[in-house]
């Protein structure tokens, strides 16, 4: 019983040894898979933003798990041609918790090279929608949540990554979102979508780029 503590001990030591806290920040491009919508609307990406704060677990060189808490902007812009050729750009603020598992080699302290998979869930707290071309009149961001359908959003991500000296990690991975997000059909958004018809996004899929560094 002694040895079996000592060993859980010793465990515990080293696990807490590899123990570090991040600020990550990035940059995220995503876009909205147009379930049902008119045919002159044309969904495409839109580029923004993550930052927030990791914590990483991680067991030598070949195993890592770092949940973070971010506030990542998604969304998509949509073409609709019909009216002057009008851009719409929906921007949506979420703060999300990803946890993400990393598998990898290492070059000693130095290099280390890994894939991850990570699950996520977020919850909408900002969304703004912005329009050019034709709609003058909506050419002020309309801060609104009518074309949003769940606040509540899941998924995962695929990708890798590179740590550097064990302070400094660059990953990209490709996310995709199995919650709906975006859903305009009867909404009132002060004219901005006015004449458009039904647009129906299932999902907003992308890819982001990070860098993290650990303390």
């Amino acid at each position: 019983m002694k040895k079996i503590l000592v060993t859980l001990a010793a465990l515990a030591l080293a696990v807490s040894a590899y123990a570090q806290v991040g600020v990550s920040v990035g940059l995220t491009s995503a876009s909205a898979t147009l379930e049902a919508a008119a045919n002159d609307v044309k969904g495409g990406a839109i580029n923004s933003y993550h930052v927030g704060l990791s914590y990483k677990l991680g067991l030598g060189n070949i195993l890592a798990i770092q949940p973070a808490i971010l506030y990542n902007v998604k969304g998509s812009n949509f073409d609709v041609t019909k009216i002057g050729d009008t851009k719409l750009n929906f921007k949506t603020g979420f703060v999300e918790v990803p946890v993400q598992v990393q598998l990898g080699f290492g070059i000693g302290k130095v290099v280390r090279l890994y894939g991850l998979a990570e699950p996520f869930v977020g919850y909408a707290v900002t969304n703004e929608i912005t329009a050019s071309g034709a709609l003058a009149a909506a050419s002020e961001p309309k801060k609104t949540w009518d074309n949003v359908k769940n606040r509540l959003e899941y998924g995962v991500s695929l990708g890798a990554g590179v740590e550097v000296l064990r302070h400094l990690q660059l990953s990209v991975k490709y996310f995709w979102t199995l919650s709906d997000l975006y859903g305009a059909n009867d909404a009132t958004l002060d004219n901005i979508i006015s004449g458009i018809g039904n647009i129906n996004a299932k999902n907003v899929n992308g890819i982001s780029a990070t860098v993290t560094l650990l303390f």
